[in-house]
């Protein structure tokens, strides 16, 4: 059964379906499987305890009961590109980085290509993922987690980021099913517009480590460090390295640390 107050704080938006679970493996996985059965656009998984929710690279995201945001989305875009299907974990970060300025006076991050920072501390990851029949794009899966409450942060020894969590940078508790709502709002009001200008403007204006050294590992582990200029309008990140020459990469080749 869905809770009354987050049925309210959904009211108004245009939501064709939600399903709510008290706990669940992963809500991108449950929106995968309800999207190859036929789920329609905007329908939405939440779960109040994610118990396998996943990120890049296979890794895990802890999501206790009570304590947290973990929610997905079924978009199904008319005549994508695929070149564009990288954008949508963008597309979450800015809808959270948006919803927590609007609604708490925040000043958030987004550490390319999907995740949110809060005093240069994780608060939130994104993972988009696309369902296929053939070569043929069937839906994409926007699965979005954030730390609301303290007991939401993972332990020092499990995490590979120092991470946080929205009540402490607010400096009280806030009620999640808000919080939800108002990142839903934002990210309807970015969909259909991935490929914009404006798009790229919001997200390259709230790019973490702009003009800072970062260093970037490759999947085979071999590591560089380079200066961060931005992102392309594919999403690609945009390095000077230390000959002036300029590279980009593609999202998902790279993980990124700052070097201070």
């Amino acid at each position: 059964m869905i809770p009354k107050d987050l049925l309210l704080y959904l009211e108004g938006l245009p939501l064709p379906e939600v399903r709510f679970y008290a706990e669940t493996g992963s809500t991108n996985q449950d929106a995968l499987d309800w999207a190859a059965q036929g789920a329609p656009e905007l329908a939405l998984v939440v779960a109040d305890h994610q118990t396998a929710g996943r990120g890049r690279f296979s890794r895990q995201w802890f999501t206790p009961p009570g304590a947290a945001l973990a929610f997905s989305i079924v978009l199904r875009p008319v005549q994508v590109s695929t070149a564009h299907i990288p954008l949508y974990s963008p597309l979450g970060a800015l809808s959270v980085v948006q919803a927590l300025e609007n609604a708490y006076h925040l000043k958030p991050q987004i550490k390319w290509p999907n995740d949110v920072l809060l005093n240069d501390r994780k608060v939130c990851g994104v993972l988009a993922e696309a369902l296929w029949q053939g070569e043929a794009l069937q839906a994409i899966v926007l699965g979005i987690g954030i730390n609301v409450a303290p007991s939401s942060v993972p332990p020092a020894d499990q995490i590979l980021f120092p991470a946080t969590c929205v009540d402490e940078a607010v400096g009280r508790s806030i009620n999640r099913w808000e919080l939800l709502a108002k990142v839903l709002k934002v990210l309807l009001e970015w969909h259909g517009k991935i490929t914009t200008s404006a798009f790229f403007a919001e997200w390259q204006k709230r790019l973490a480590f702009v003009g800072q050294m970062v260093r970037l590992e490759n999947p085979g582990g071999d590591s560089f460090e380079s200066l961060l200029l931005g992102v392309h309008t594919n999403g690609h990140l945009r390095l000077q390295l230390d000959d002036g020459s300029e590279r980009s990469f593609a999202i998902g080749d790279l993980k990124l640390r700052p070097l201070s």
